[in-house]
């Protein structure tokens, strides 16, 4: 049960001696690393715009039924009204 974890720690710091021995190594993955925050950040604007655009169309739909509501009560009422006056 330990080797994985004691291999998993030895190609970790493998990995720390590459990243801080190699200027190639540390270029690439701060390029990496800069094309990776560019798309989260337009991930993130997309999923905003999209979050709002819908939460819009809720709010207009449930305006839109309040008024389709309050014009159905109106007609029952014009409605109830006529029967009394008959």
């Amino acid at each position: 049960m330990a080797l994985p974890f004691l291999l998993g720690v030895a190609v970790g710091a493998g990995a720390i001696v590459a990243y801080n021995n190699s200027k190639k190594i540390k270029e690439k993955t701060d390029e990496l690393f800069d094309k990776s925050k560019d798309i989260v950040c337009d991930v993130k604007d997309n999923v905003k715009q999209n979050v709002e655009a819908t939460v819009d169309c809720i709010k207009d739909k449930k305006e839109k039924n309040k008024t389709q509501n309050e014009s159905k009560e109106e007609c029952k009422d014009k409605k109830e009204e006529e029967k009394n006056e008959k």
